[in-house]
């Protein structure tokens, strides 16, 4: 059986024109300046087999939305080859394939004509789109007089609803409101039961945990991982965590320090289960916190402490050695290491605090955002769970 889609050695470039010129010397001038041309895409290669859920992530101008629009086919390829077969109903920006003065009943008739469906077909489905919709008597009103929302919700109904082989989804789905949602990504599900192909753009890498089979990362319009949703995806927060962590370091976010320094924290990190010192960690894997510290008058009664957020700023979790019964010996150099038989955070982008302080709590020295780390996923069947933390559980059944 033929692939759903293949594209082969695809680039797209765009000519960026400069602000139009309204003199006639500026139009003169205007030609001695050649236009800019833009890479949008660069040998992107990649393959979708029929009935397959395929995701496509990446930042923003990266190339996401340019490589949907060239399946849809409102755009062509500059150079390689694009192959799809079969039905395709895009689910684009906001608004796209919609003419403003048509109502949203007008609008679904346009697309499904676009598509090569009848009347009588589309008449069929009709009561279905307005039903899913949702949007009540706006249904039969301009969509120019629409919000946002209703423009997404008018543009899925009508995407599903057209029979397609290949759907495809660009981040849009945001816009809408959570119910909606939830309602579009079961759709979704469904249409993955059906064996239909889904292309899925969005910055919800969970959604795509959740919804896809496999996955492609675009960075700068170029093919940066390919392969398994999970594999892509920690990937992706491998780069993105390391570039956070330069630039919170060069806006000087990392490493606030107090303390009267008695004993000094020489150096804070965090390790792997190997011991090597890394930015993003596995969840469920062994990992520790390790602080090397100094104490020349051998103080005996330092406790140290680890404190963990989420980098939105909620704790996670905080300790010391005090309230877990552990005495440091006074020694005048030393490693204290807070070990973790296995990482218990999910993914996403964390701090940490590390201090070392006297019983009543005064600082002899203490790091805030001393050690910055991103977390991905862990073994193959935890890349569907939700929240900050994993809490340690069981299922029973009576």
């Amino acid at each position: 059986m033929s692939v759903a889609v293949r594209a082969e050695h695809v680039s797209k470039t765009y000519r960026l024109h400069r602000e139009r010129r309204r003199t006639f010397k500026e139009v003169a001038l205007r030609q001695l300046v050649p236009a800019e041309d833009v890479q949008a895409l660069r040998d992107v290669t990649f393959a979708i087999e029929p009935g397959e859920a395929f995701g496509v992530v990446g930042a923003n101008g990266s190339g996401k939305s340019t490589l949907l629009k060239l399946i849809a086919g409102t755009a062509k390829p500059t150079t390689g080859t694009l192959e799809v077969n079969g039905r395709v109903s895009a689910l684009l920006e906001i608004g796209a394939g919609f003419h403003p003065d048509f109502t949203g009943r007008e609008n679904a008739y346009l697309n499904g004509s676009l598509l090569g469906l009848s009347r009588k077909e589309m008449q069929r489905q009709m009561p279905a789109i307005e039903e899913f919709a949702d949007i009540g008597r706006f249904f039969d009103a301009p969509v120019k007089t629409y919000s946002s929302g209703m423009y997404m919700r008018l543009g899925f109904s009508v995407a599903i609803h057209l029979d397609p082989d290949v759907l495809l989804v660009d981040e849009v789905l945001a816009v809408g409101d959570e119910y909606f949602q939830h309602k579009c990504f079961a759709r979704i599900a469904e249409f993955r039961k059906a064996n239909k192909t889904i292309v899925l753009v969005t910055h919800d890498l969970g959604a795509v945990a959740r919804l896809c089979d496999r996955a492609i990362w675009l960075d700068q319009g170029l093919v940066s991982a390919s392969g398994s949703v999970r594999d892509v995806v920690n990937a992706y927060h491998q780069k993105v965590g390391e570039k956070e962590q330069r630039e919170r370091a060069a806006r000087g976010e990392i490493g606030g320090r107090k303390g009267d320094r008695t004993i000094e924290i020489e150096r804070a990190r965090i390790l792997d289960q190997d011991g090597q010192e890394r930015v993003v960690l596995e969840s469920g894997r062994p990992a520790s916190i390790e602080i090397a510290y100094r104490n020349p008058q051998l103080v005996s009664d330092a406790v140290f402490g680890v404190c963990m957020y989420r980098d939105d700023g909620i704790s996670a979790y905080c300790t010391n050695t005090a309230s877990d019964g552990i005495a440091v010996p006074p020694k005048a150099e030393g490693v204290v290491r807070f070990a973790m038989e296995s990482l218990a955070l999910l993914p996403g982008g964390f701090d940490a605090d590390v201090g070392i302080t006297d019983p009543q709590d005064r600082y002899y020295d203490y790091l805030e955002k001393g050690i910055t780390f991103r977390v991905i996923a862990g073994p193959p069947d935890w890349g569907r769970e939700m929240g900050m933390a994993r809490i340690p559980h069981r299922w029973e059944c009576e």
